[in-house]
């Protein structure tokens, strides 16, 4: 093993991908998913997905041929475009990152707070319960009985 850190750890590279696959909202509320400082979690997840890394790396070199700052220095347009050519050939890097990166962009306290959701885990204090009709809960207690 190197000590060389792969693509998943070059936070200029990651910072402009997360941004390109969840973009910050038009009215500020939401950032985007690269400013929110989530590529040292998904690395963490990311790492032994093969698909994922050899996705990223060929975005990464395809960024670089264009640009020798890489996908961070290009514009947007260019950015998408040139991660769209990579998805044919590496049809397994969308599927194999959203869901890390969805379940680390949802439960983030910033994006928690623009959802107008209390930017903490709804546990241990948990969200409120309206009062159960106690009537109910004796209809089905009595269907229970009579089976």
């Amino acid at each position: 093993m190197t000590n060389e850190p792969t693509i998943l750890r070059d936070a200029a590279f990651m910072r402009a991908f997360l941004d390109l696959v969840i973009p910050p909202n038009d009215d500020g509320k939401l950032p985007g998913a690269g400013s929110l400082g989530l590529s040292s979690d998904l690395a963490a997840a990311l790492e032994a997905n093969s698909s994922v890394v050899t996705g990223l790396q060929a975005i990464q070199k395809a960024a670089l041929e264009q640009d020798p700052a890489g996908l961070a220095a290009l514009a947007r347009a260019a950015q998408l475009e040139l991660v769209e050519t990579q998805l044919g050939p590496h049809p397994a890097l969308m599927a194999g990152i959203t869901h890390q990166l969805y379940l680390a962009y949802y439960q983030h306290p910033t994006v928690l707070q623009g959802l107008g959701q209390p930017p903490r885990p709804p546990f241990p204090e948990g969200y409120t319960v309206e009062e159960t009709d106690p009537r109910l809960i004796e209809v089905l207690q009595e269907r229970g009985r009579s089976r």
